[in-house]
């Protein structure tokens, strides 16, 4: 009898049974292919719909799979789970880690951690940027458009050097120090008023712009002067009477002759009598 030991179907021989085996053989050949058949193919639990044309094109396609940017061609990892690819359109649920060379297009839920080459419209939220420090400030910003921030310094908040100062050197060496007396200036802000007061009197006003003249004038009995200090008087007083003296010679009073005589009687002339 031609009843071969088979395990796959490769094992079973075309040619049997024989034309010449038992008619009651028949049973074991069954049994036998029934039993390659599901050793062959033991996960198989359902109807097989595709034909053997699809499936023929299936196991070369899968053949050809390639970790390359291939067009049409199944793409599989290479044996560091890499692969290249060009244009990717899914939608990403999980972590992605790598990096990302290309466009994307569509809304990114989660954390990016990485550098972005190229561009994009504007952030999801605005940001707010601010200043603080000697300076601040604020601005939101969303990358849409450029932002201006209105920067306020604070008092105090630094220190310049006079030489940071444009022309501030300059000034400074014109003024006068607080608590200083002017060496030398060419006016005075405001005029003054230059008083004599006491013995004298008179005014003047004066801004140091130019010379000016204060006329003085002495008041009337404010002070005295001893003789001596007056030039010629003490010589002319000793040539004058007191007023309560006497003359004792003289040849001529008030316009009056004097005379001795005892008697007489002449004109503009006084008599003494003896």
């Amino acid at each position: 009898m031609a009843l071969e030991s088979a395990t796959h179907i490769n094992d079973l021989v075309a040619t049997n049974p024989t034309s010449s085996d038992n008619v009651s053989d028949g049973d074991n050949h069954i049994r036998l292919i029934k039993s390659a058949v599901k050793t062959t193919f033991p996960n198989i639990t359902g109807a097989m719909t595709k034909t053997h044309t699809e499936l023929n094109t299936t196991v070369v396609d899968v053949a050809a799979a390639t970790d390359a940017n291939t067009a049409s061609t199944i793409v599989k990892r290479d044996g560091s789970g890499n692969f290249t690819a060009g244009t990717v359109t899914a939608a990403l649920t999980g972590n992605v880690t790598g990096n990302l060379t290309g466009n994307v297009t569509g809304n990114v839920t989660g954390n990016v951690t990485g550098n972005v080459s190229g561009t994009a419209g504007a952030l999801a939220s605005a940001v707010a940027i601010a200043l603080s420090g000697d300076v601040t400030g604020t601005a939101n910003f969303d990358g849409s458009a450029g932002i201006t921030i209105a920067a306020t310094v604070a008092d105090d908040s630094h220190n310049h050097v006079i030489a940071n100062v444009d022309g501030l050197q300059a000034a400074l060496d014109g003024k006068l120090a607080s608590g200083a007396n002017a060496v030398s200036a060419s006016q005075w802000s405001n005029a003054r008023t230059i008083t004599l007061a006491g013995d004298l009197f008179g005014n003047v006003s004066i801004d140091g712009s130019g010379d000016v003249t204060l006329t003085a004038a002495v008041s009337d009995n404010s002070h005295l002067h001893a003789i001596g200090n007056v030039t010629g008087l003490q010589a002319a007083l000793d040539g004058k009477l007191s007023t309560t003296g006497t003359a004792a010679n003289s040849t001529q009073w008030g316009g009056y002759n004097i005379s001795t005589a005892a008697t007489g009687n002449d004109a503009n002339t006084i008599y003494f009598r003896t």
